[in-house]
């Protein structure tokens, strides 16, 4: 994470400014990991792009998001997969908020 950087979100092409969440972590080599997210709800296929930015280069990322019927036997599915992800972010969160005490500690 250059001290340039930044991230560019688009949903269907046009560019998000809310539901946007940012995090940086130092590591103890004076490297910086960054993460970014979006929270969002949607009622029609929806197609997101995280670009990010930087003087050293760039990158993007690419989902596109299909709706189906609710009615739908995937339902199940989607929702369990959902809150395996939400799980994931949370603890990926947790373990860096204790990774950041440690550094702290040691590093500090």
């Amino acid at each position: 994470g250059p001290d340039d950087s930044y991230f560019v979100w688009k949903k269907n092409g046009q560019k998000m400014k809310a539901c946007i969440t940012e995090q940086s972590h130092m590591l103890f080599d004076g490297r910086v990991h960054v993460l970014s997210w979006v929270k969002d709800s949607v009622s029609e296929n929806t197609e997101y792009k995280c670009s990010f930015i930087s003087e050293v280069g760039n990158t993007t990322s690419e989902v596109r998001i299909t709706v189906e019927d609710k009615d739908s036997a995937g339902q199940d599915g989607w929702t369990k997969e959902f809150d395996m992800w939400r799980s994931a972010i949370s603890e990926h969160d947790k373990m860096m908020q204790n990774w950041r005490k440690t550094w702290v500690r040691i590093f500090g």
